[in-house]
């Protein structure tokens, strides 16, 4: 297999496990017979740990002079731990076993992309966004079959192919991590002080704030949208087919996105993705047929494929070539994980107190227009990359 063909092999199986994980995972917990406080409690520490997680791993690739080869340390450990998932039935174990899982998991993506962006830096025939294409396939392909899966079986609670496929996932991508390409690294390697530098960047923390409140009003739709689906009285099978619609409008806003790039400053691109995730919460707090359900979930393609390629832009502007990998580090760090944390555990609280999720969506509609007018005002200067000074 070649390297390019392992490297889209990798985010398939990767992503797919996101697509079997974001959507069925609570409802699973949920027949095990968690509260809404305890899911949102267990997968609130992934994201707790994002950061020391994605800057430790980082660290360790600069010691080691290459990314593959912290990668496929990253890998054997998430699948040593989620192994013992599909024996873990209680709040208490199953919190041990993400526990463990998250000392690796969150510094997986960091990885991978820095492996892709190197490789494809002495391929120029190829391209990341062509290679990248293949996680959000891996998604459909699992929230699509795993959603069918779940329904013949008759929607049983605490279902083992829910876990049992997670694993396999896992296993999956740690045996395409073994061979992935390692180039030479290019120039000299950053240091984590430099790295935690770039937070004296004002624009930095200005893109780094909005970008998390859009990605903490996410929440209710990552982690509950399953237990929506139950909630409404649909089976399981509108659950797979609405992530996978959107994961599908994902993949066509990516596409657009060099057209809309032209057209748009990096201000616009992002009123635009918390905007449109706004009309998003709002309709999705008041939809009851599954093919509204179904049909709403195509805005994803701005809640995620316009805002992160806005967010590609926006960091490639603002932080210096060769501090690059450790800025999206700290993107994702702040966003994916500090927006996770709070969100998931807002998000298992309000069901607790509303006992539904659609309230939930509610608030995230108003979430987003708070991250839409930070956005407006803050960034100022969407366009000018940041001079020396600023970055430093």
């Amino acid at each position: 297999m070649s390297p390019a063909a392992r490297l889209r092999l990798f985010y398939f199986l990767y992503y797919g496990s996101v697509g079997a994980n974001l959507p069925y995972f609570a409802p699973y917990l949920r027949g095990l017979g968690f509260s809404g406080g305890e899911i949102g409690t267990v997968q609130m520490l992934g994201p707790l740990l994002a950061a020391p997680v994605a800057l430790s791993w980082a660290a360790a690739a600069d010691r080691l002079g290459s990314p593959a080869r912290a990668l496929r340390l990253a890998a054997l450990w998430v699948l040593a731990s989620i192994l013992f998932l599909p024996a873990a039935r209680t709040p208490l174990a199953v919190g041990a076993v993400l526990l463990s899982q998250a000392l690796a998991d969150r510094a997986v993506v960091p990885l991978v992309d820095a492996v892709s962006m190197e490789y494809v830096r002495h391929e120029p025939r190829l391209s990341y966004a062509r290679i990248r294409l293949f996680g959000s396939l891996g998604y459909v392909a699992l929230a699509l079959g795993v959603g069918l899966l779940l329904g013949l079986r008759g929607d049983r609670p605490a279902d083992l192919a829910v876990p049992l496929t997670l694993v396999a996932c896992v296993g999956g991508y740690a045996l395409a991590a073994r061979k992935l390409p390692s180039p030479p690294p290019a120039g000299e390697r950053p240091r984590l002080g430099e790295a935690l530098g770039l937070l004296r960047s004002r624009p930095l923390l200005a893109l780094l704030a909005v970008a998390t409140v859009h990605w903490g009003a996410t929440a209710p739709y990552h982690i509950l949208f399953g237990l929506h689906v139950r909630d409404l009285g649909l089976p399981a099978w509108v659950t797979g087919v609405a992530t996978s619609a959107g994961v599908g409008a994902e993949i066509v806003a990516l596409l657009l996105f060099p057209r809309l790039e032209a057209r748009l400053s990096t201000r616009g691109l992002l009123a635009l993705a918390f905007g449109g995730s706004a009309v998003r919460w709002f309709l999705s707090a008041h939809l009851r047929e599954a093919p509204a359900v179904v049909a709403v979930q195509l805005l994803h393609g701005l809640t995620f494929g316009v805002f992160w390629g806005a967010s590609v832009r926006a960091m490639a502007r603002l932080v210096p070539a060769r501090l690059r990998a450790s800025g999206q580090a700290l993107f994702s760090a702040a966003v994916f994980g500090g927006g996770n944390a709070i969100g998931y555990q807002l998000s298992g609280r309000g069901y607790d107190h509303y006992g539904a999720v659609a309230p939930l969506f509610g608030w995230a509609g108003a979430a987003e227009l708070a991250a839409l007018a930070g956005a407006l005002v803050l960034l100022r200067e969407p366009g000018r990359a940041a001079g020396p000074a600023e970055a430093h």
